[in-house]
């Protein structure tokens, strides 16, 4: 969870009082799969650059 804090997303109080654990687990995985549309975006600008 400590990715969450580091992002911003929450803070370590929230994670105690506020989230569940399944909550926290699903902020953490919305998190992850914007990190990984952002590097798909990013490789295929690469590769878009490579090809012109």
């Amino acid at each position: 969870m400590y990715v969450l804090i580091k992002a911003r997303l929450a803070s370590m109080q929230e994670l105690k009082e506020v989230y569940t654990l399944d909550e926290a687990l699903k902020l953490f995985a919305l998190y992850q799969m914007d990190n990984d549309v952002e590097a798909g975006r990013l490789a295929e600008i690469s590769k878009g650059g490579e090809r012109s």
